[in-house]
């Protein structure tokens, strides 16, 4: 019994990564996070959320309902397209005017913070004689203040990488599709618990996946930060995207 719960857990986990590892805007996106530097853990997250949703909604029966609803799979069906066609002309436009991205860790428009000159709170430590001891320093602690600013600073370009994620997470309609419909269809071919066993699988497959690539690229920032290395990264995501299109038109 715990061998075949064992099989199907890795039936699912194999299944989904096969499925989740085909270029797609959620996976671009986290993709370039990883190359910025900020706001990995906040991506990551986000599109474990969504698997967490979409997979177990796909299982407990959402795919029944939208195959006894055609007109609903159809509004999904070429909502997918659409979206695909405008993420691949994004990226071809890209194609045309590449930049290098941005590896310091820093949100776009989020500048560091430095001290105003002559001002009395100030964030560098001040090193000055200490009248009662003759040739002696003193450091100054920095007020708590600071240590206050220093952390809302280092958040921010975590959170600018939200608005995105949610979008390409939860306003992309083919994800909904391969999440609800297509693995739903494939985790009730099993019975009773063993759909869940093979759902859990799946979801610890998006989990190690997610975090790989988004962790990944942010190791390899460096040699995948150059304008070069983006124009043919952005050429092949946009051939990519209008071929996941046309194949989601022909589905129906």
């Amino acid at each position: 019994m715990l061998t075949e719960s064992l099989h199907t857990a890795l039936t699912g986990l194999f299944f989904q990564l096969t499925v989740i590892v085909g270029v797609g805007p959620q996976n671009i996106v986290l993709l370039r996070q990883g190359v910025r530097r900020w706001g990995v853990g906040l991506v990551v997250a986000v599109c474990t959320l969504g698997d967490l949703i979409l997979l177990p909604a796909g299982t407990a029966g959402v795919s029944v309902v939208v195959e006894r609803m055609p007109g609903l799979l159809e509004i999904l069906r070429w909502g997918g397209v659409a979206y695909l066609l405008w993420f691949a002309s994004t990226c071809l436009r890209d194609v045309r005017h590449p930049t290098p991205i941005d590896t310091s860790g820093t949100a776009p428009g989020q500048d560091a913070v430095l001290p105003a000159s002559g001002s009395g709170d100030t964030d560098l430590p001040t090193v000055g004689t200490d009248a009662g001891h003759t040739g002696a320093t003193a450091v100054a602690t920095l007020p708590a203040r600071t240590a206050v600013r220093s952390r809302a600073v280092t958040r921010l370009p975590a959170l600018a990488a939200l608005p995105t994620a949610l979008a390409v997470t939860f306003l992309n309609p083919a994800a909904y599709v391969d999440g609800m419909v297509v693995f739903g269809s494939m985790a009730n071919q099993y019975e009773d618990a063993g759909k869940w066993v093979f759902t859990t699988g799946a979801l610890v497959g998006s989990t190690l996946f997610f975090i790989c690539l988004g962790y990944g690229a942010r190791l390899l920032s460096r040699p995948l930060s150059s304008a070069k290395v983006w124009r043919w990264i952005n050429l092949g995501i946009g051939v990519l995207m209008i071929a996941m299109a046309a194949r989601l038109a022909m589905m129906g």
